[in-house]
């Protein structure tokens, strides 16, 4: 296979199961990594040049190490925040409504949100939805309002599903954020809006930029500290395993 090609995920036989592991090719990677996430998510990271072959090699090589790194992954992986089986947003808890409806939606109707749809897998799509919907509504406010503060704006606004970072600015002038903030406390969600923005004005982590965000948020570290105690179970979040019987037609 020619280099520079997507190559297709790996099939890895561990004691217990058989793991699907995604290869993920990257432009900045000088060499291959097997990378195991707190949340127990598991990627192979490829430099341009690196073969299926050498993906192979390196999974064979560490088949053992993945396998004792993952169990003390999923083993960490508790709840901090009881964000399992309720809906969250912003910090709270909110009641939720199900219904059956002939079109799926989701909407916050007075303390509570309303899911509708003729299904569990429409409702929970609608769900997710609605969650995106309210974080870009929410991310794009803490822009207009700490942007306008600090004389500074995006050139265009993304909100995604990541699981590696919690907003990122490219060279473009584009912000991008995970969806999963809305979850969050309003604090934390703002400070990830205001790290990135400094980042439309130094796209490093130099010490000039630790003193511009030290200058647009003093409070900084409190709401890093908060992701970092709470990152995982945020990352884990499913809104879904809030509605009755998900996996039910």
């Amino acid at each position: 296979m020619p280099p520079g090609r997507a190559l297709p995920a790996r099939l890895v036989p561990l004691a217990d199961e058989t793991l699907v592991v995604p290869v993920r090719r990257s432009p900045r990677a000088r060499r291959l990594r097997l990378v195991v996430r707190p949340d127990a998510s598991v990627e192979v990271v490829a430099p341009r040049r690196a073969s299926g072959a050498d993906v192979d090699a390196l999974l064979a090589a560490h088949r053992d190490w993945l396998e004792r790194t993952l169990a003390r992954a999923r083993a960490r992986a508790v709840p901090l925040l009881g964000l399992a089986g309720a809906l969250w947003l912003g910090g709270e808890r909110v009641p939720h409504v199900e219904r059956l409806g002939a079109r799926a939606s989701a909407r916050l109707r007075g303390d509570a949100v309303q899911v509708v749809g003729p299904g569990s897998e429409e409702r929970a799509a609608a769900l997710g939805r609605w969650y995106r919907a309210e974080a870009r509504e929410a991310v794009e406010r803490a822009i207009a309002e700490e942007g306008d503060r600090l004389g500074l704006a995006p050139t265009s606004l993304a909100i995604r599903d990541t699981r590696s970072r919690w907003g990122s600015c490219s060279a473009r002038g584009t912000l991008s954020f995970s969806w999963r903030l809305v979850v969050a406390p309003p604090p934390v969600l703002r400070y990830v809006v205001v790290h990135e923005l400094c980042h439309l004005r130094e796209l490093n982590h130099s010490p000039r930029f630790w003193r511009l965000l030290d200058e647009a948020a003093p409070g900084w570290r409190r709401d890093a500290a908060w992701l970092r105690r709470h990152g995982e179970e945020l990352l884990r979040y499913d809104p879904a395993s809030a509605l009755a019987d998900p996996a039910a037609p």
